[in-house]
């Protein structure tokens, strides 16, 4: 804990000197309406803030800047257009998962773009496809599905993770029930310790999926282990080494300790 502590002082620190611009979303295809979005982080990158209660400690990784990908709007309209197309099952075996992608109004992210980018994740053989107790597949709006993937920006990230009871301060992403919500913020600037962005992408995508999934949060089992992908990775690596996937080889689901409560 003391050491949770001391990272997470430091990583306030880091944003108090320049905060910057990534999760939830509605069962309803077209456009979905949300009220009462929390105050606008500043765009400068930084690394992220702690929020409870969902996700990461950290242990004590590089904290220089991620690289500006973009500029990151800090609220955006509050509703979302949705993905339109549909795509091939991923993972033969296991409970079907059928899902819908969108993004907010103002993100400037065209729903097709992330779709694609949310589909080649879960359809990649290192994910929770791996296990063979669940596959997915994208479906377009309007379709049944279980499942809703949000990409939007931080403030209505947080609007929408509160209404779950997760407090996101604008700087991380959330999963409550049938809803994934990606924020835009850590979508585009990722965190420090996860040089490629893509693969950042992967794991914030396999790690709130993970939750929709039923999985909990744990801790780094080892130092140079590599890091469970229910690990809170976005605040740090606890002595691990990144990892984005559930099952990194293709066969071996990697995992840890339970997070303390």
């Amino acid at each position: 804990m003391g050491r949770r502590r001391g990272l997470v002082a430091v990583l306030a620190v880091v944003l108090a000197a320049g905060a910057g611009g990534i999760w939830y979303g509605s069962r309803t295809p077209g456009a979905t309406s949300v009220s009462q979005a929390a105050p606008p982080p500043s765009p400068t990158p930084t690394s992220p803030a702690p929020p409870s209660p969902s996700p990461s400690p950290s242990a004590a990784p590089s904290l220089s800047p991620s690289p500006v990908v973009t500029a990151v709007p800090a609220r955006g309209t509050g509703t979302f257009d949705y993905s339109g197309t549909g795509g091939e099952r991923a993972g033969g075996a296991g409970r079907l998962v059928r899902y819908t992608v969108a993004t907010e109004r103002g993100s400037a992210v065209d729903p097709e773009v992330f779709a694609a980018a949310v589909h080649a994740t879960l359809a990649d053989p290192r994910s929770w496809i791996a296990g063979g107790r669940v596959s997915f597949q994208r479906v377009p709006a309007g379709q049944p599905s279980e499942l809703t993937v949000h990409l939007a920006t931080p403030g209505t990230t947080d609007t929408m993770c509160a209404r779950r009871g997760v407090r996101t301060r604008g700087e991380v992403s959330c999963r409550g029930g049938r809803d994934v919500i990606i924020n835009l913020k850590r979508w585009q600037l990722g965190v420090a310790w996860y040089p490629r962005l893509a693969d950042y992408r992967d794991m914030v995508v396999n790690h709130e999926v993970g939750h929709f999934l039923g999985n909990g949060h744990v801790v780094c089992p080892r130092k140079d282990a590599p890091a469970p992908v229910m690990a809170r990775q976005t605040f740090g690596l606890e002595g691990c080494a990144r990892n984005p996937w559930p099952y990194p080889d293709g066969r071996t689901y990697v995992t840890g300790p339970a997070a303390p409560r």
